[in-house]
């Protein structure tokens, strides 16, 4: 990384430049300007990662060359360093984002701290940066396969007017018009036994061009989606108006019988459900479609049967899906409520095995819609919980279950699993609270006689407990960190040459220097006068 220093006094210039230890900021090339003009020069040329001004310099201010970096760069880190008499106008670079302002004269050891910290914040920037682009990129190839997830789900599992969330559907790039009517339509190709569809590698191929003869047929028409197969049969949402829906549905199931027979040469059969003027109705018409292939089964094939006109199918409600006890799981899961994740579960689970001519594989669509959701929320809420890799492994075990009981036992450990996974996340952060507490307390105290006992009382637990997650965490001991700390601080002090060894030794939290000197040695090897002597020479 580079970074440019900007000052019209020589001697600030050429202190930063050696007394800061640059290399160990992860600076490799430090460039030097005497005004504002020379640095936005050096700035347009050279691009540096982090940038150091004075505010007061000729031809061009501090303030002003901040101000044109901005223009091209909102990103840059810029440190102002100012005398004691601009403080009130350096208050004005505040708006133009500066990330530190530190008032001259000011000593190394605390621009070092600064600017370490300074580079740690860009770092961490960097890498959030990185993170949320790659999710969009990812995002942005998924969206095909997410907005069928949005429609799958509006068709099998409904949805309410409060689970539609505008960015969402601006994101999922969905017409309005698909929430204001529609249709489905299920299409079945049948197998029968023809030599061409025998192999299953040849039969999935088939279905494949089945459903891109679909897929074309209702983009020509228009107001329509193709969604996945669903136990062999293909939903259709169609939208729009009433009449011309229903009018849309009838041509185009005879041209996916027609084309299906002529282009493949198998037979087909297509169900047709009630048009709704509510989209959280859908999964009726959808259930609907279903039935109407079951009962078209019956009378052969090449055949279409639409609910809409028939007398001799039932006008019913499909069981309502548990969408406020899923919820409810979702917020049980997040507080680690073990009693009532168990609970929702079992309400979900009864609803599910009572729903009548459910068959397995109609079940573990369902399931993997409902740890979807799941999974999905808790990482809406805090992306840092979980990772969508573990969703992956879930949904194999689901498609693995042999059965309904082994089906319902796989979700219950896959409950269990993220409930551990929750905890083990949620404890950890503790700890690691603790362990910043204890961290920050020694770098604002190292000076004095740090009680660790009295530490352990203000976080409200025993010593021997903070000790041991402070060893866990960090892999040493808190007498040993401290000592550490005290040591590194008295190694900056030391490179000043501004102090006598006992100064230091009484700086850092040592009121004995002999003691001290006998620590420092066991800490680095050599005594602070060699210390000392060795970094002047």
């Amino acid at each position: 990384m580079k970074v440019l220093l900007v000052d019209d006094d020589n001697y600030v210039v050429n202190g930063l430049k050696s007394m800061i230890a640059w290399d160990q900021l992860g600076i490799d090339e430090v460039m030097i300007a005497q005004d504002g003009v020379e640095a936005w020069d050096k700035f347009q040329n050279r691009k540096p990662d982090l940038l150091i001004t004075d505010v007061y310099m000729p031809r061009m201010n501090g303030l002003e060359l901040i101000k044109n970096i901005r223009k091209v760069d909102t990103e840059l880190p810029v440190v102002i360093l100012s005398g004691y008499g601009e403080f009130d106008y350096a208050k004005e670079a505040i708006h133009l984002d500066v990330a530190q302002y530190i008032l001259k004269p000011a000593v190394f050891t605390e621009i070092e701290t600064v600017l370490k910290d300074v580079l740690n914040e860009k770092a961490v920037a960097n890498r959030k940066s990185q993170y949320f682009d790659g999710v969009i990129s990812q995002l942005e190839q998924s969206l095909p396969i997410l907005r069928e997830q949005f429609l799958y789900d509006m068709l099998t599992v409904g949805m309410k007017e409060r689970d539609l969330i505008d960015s969402r559907i601006r994101f999922l790039h969905l017409e309005d018009l698909v929430f204001n009517g529609g249709l489905v339509m299920s299409l079945i190709i049948h197998r029968e036994d023809k030599e061409k569809t025998e192999l299953e590698k040849d039969w999935q191929l088939y279905k494949f061009a089945a459903y891109n003869v679909a897929h074309e047929i209702v983009m020509k028409s228009g107001k329509g989606y193709v969604l996945r197969y669903m136990e062999d049969r293909l939903p259709i949402l169609l939208f729009g108006g009433q009449e011309e829906t229903l009018y849309r549905a009838k041509q185009i199931a005879e041209e996916l019988i027609g084309s299906i027979g002529t282009y493949l040469e198998l037979n087909a059969n297509v169900g047709i459900g009630r048009w709704y003027g509510q989209f959280s109705a859908y999964p009726s018409s959808y259930k609907e479609s279903r039935e109407m292939l079951n009962m078209v089964e019956y009378e052969g094939y090449q055949k279409i049967f639409d609910a809409q006109q028939s007398s001799e199918y039932p006008r019913e409600t499909w069981t309502a899906y548990p969408l406020e006890q899923i919820r409810q799981l979702s917020e049980a899961l997040m507080r680690i409520d073990h009693e009532s994740v168990m609970a929702q579960w079992a309400h979900i689970e009864l609803t599910l095995l009572n729903e009548r001519g459910s068959s397995l594989k109609y079940i573990k669509t369902v399931c993997i819609s409902i740890v979807n959701s799941l999974v999905l929320y808790i990482i809406e809420k805090d992306p840092t919980k979980l990772e969508l890799s573990q969703l992956a492994q879930f949904l194999q075990s689901i498609q693995a279950a042999p059965n309904h009981h082994s089906l319902m036992k796989q979700i219950l450990d896959i409950l269990l699993k993220l409930l551990e996974l929750l905890e083990q996340k949620y404890y950890a952060g503790k700890q690691n609270s603790y362990v910043q507490f204890v961290k920050k307390a020694v770098a604002e105290n190292y000076q004095t006689n740090i009680s660790f006992s009295q530490l352990a009382d203000d976080l409200h637990l025993t010593r021997n407990y903070l000790s041991s997650i402070f060893k866990s965490v960090t892999g040493d001991s808190f007498s040993n960190y401290l000592t550490f700390y005290r040591i590194e601080r008295a190694k900056d002090l030391m490179k000043t040459h501004r102090y006598m060894i006992y100064e230091v030794s009484e700086m850092v939290g040592y009121s004995d220097p002999a003691y001290f000197s006998r620590v420092f040695k066991n800490m680095t090897g050599i005594s602070p006068t060699d210390y000392t002597i060795g970094k002047s020479s």
